[in-house]
């Protein structure tokens, strides 16, 4: 390749890399009029855009009644990634303006004070993603849908290079293939995705249950932070769903097929924290009725384990308040 082509192909690689990530911290970026440059001034911008990114991040909301926000403001400087001064020309009414990034991470920790769906860790999310080819996407193949996961709180990790991962068995809620997940990923959150030039394809398997949805008409990198939205989506859904309800009473286990399936799930809830008490009240062949009593709601409890990969969801069962399907 000739010098004068290559420096312009990595200069429209360079712009489209930049392009990309700009989009994902757009949230998280500000731009408030100053007067001058000294601290007072700059502290007072910092809070002052710092209410706007949290407004932004609670979709809208009025930042000043979450809990954080007070703490938040006391050092309102503390949460800025980065900032930078910029002549304006008396634009705004002020000679200078002060463009601020703040920390993505932070944000979410001052959003989440008080909030036990979002104080609560999320499991890592394992994505096994092919191209048209069928040839398994890297890192860097997939950076728009990692950074946009990250935006929305939720790690993502890749495929071992060695792996031999069955996506096909995954997604159609196979046991023995999401706890192979589990064991080696220490999740039974994936996600699965075909992603073509201008289409892409993925099914989202959380604690055996599986969702699938297509997307198309875009660049490939907006393709790929709209895969990691819509999978945040759902599992905030879920993650939400499991914040209330009792905490005590009957969950029905399936799958325990000796005494070591027996002794794990009881080691499960008995480790626990959160779990005052656990009992067998009955039992048949096909499995266990518990009654747990514990401090926090059952069913967060239940999506723990399923996240964790110790447990799938499965069908109601008489008598329970929650099934589960024990992976051994």
């Amino acid at each position: 390749m000739r010098p004068a082509r290559l420096l312009a192909f990595l200069m429209l690689f360079l712009l489209s890399f930049v392009g990309t990530a700009a989009a994902q911290t757009a949230i998280y970026t500000v731009t408030v009029p100053v007067a001058d440059t000294s601290a007072a001034v700059r502290d007072q911008a910092f809070a002052n855009g710092l209410t706007q990114v949290l407004a932004r991040a609670s979709n809208g909301a009025d930042p000043r009644s979450k809990p954080g926000y007070a703490d938040a403001m006391k050092q309102p400087g503390g949460l800025v990634q980065q900032y930078q001064y910029a002549r304006t020309g008396g634009a705004n009414g002020a000679p200078l303006s002060l463009d601020i990034v703040f920390d993505p991470g932070a944000i979410r920790r001052v959003l989440a004070v008080g909030d036990a769906a979002a104080a609560a860790p999320k499991p890592p999310v394992l994505v096994i993603a092919r191209d048209a080819t069928g040839k398994t996407l890297g890192q860097q193949d997939l950076l728009p849908l990692s950074q946009m996961a990250d935006t929305r709180g939720y790690q993502i990790v890749l495929p071992k290079p060695d792996s031999t991962l069955d996506a096909s068995a995954i997604a159609g809620g196979d046991a023995a293939a999401i706890a192979t997940v589990a064991r080696q990923y220490n999740t039974a959150v994936i996600l699965i995705g075909k992603v073509g030039g201008d289409q892409t394809d993925w099914t989202l398997v959380s604690a055996g249950r599986a969702s699938s949805w297509k997307d198309s008409g875009e660049a490939r990198a907006a393709l790929l932070s709209n895969g990691a939205n819509a999978m945040a989506d759902k599992l905030d859904r879920q993650f939400t769903a499991a914040q209330g309800g009792s905490s005590s009473g009957k969950v029905w286990v399936s799958g325990l097929r000796s005494a070591a399936d027996y002794a794990g799930l009881l080691s499960t809830f008995q480790s626990d924290p959160s779990v005052k008490s656990v009992a067998p009240v009955g039992a048949t062949a096909d499995g266990v009725l518990f009654t747990v009593s514990a401090t926090a709601p059952l069913a967060r409890l239940i999506a723990g384990y399923a996240s964790a990969g110790h447990v799938l969801a499965a069908d109601a069962h008489d008598g329970a308040d929650l099934a589960v399907r024990w992976i051994p």
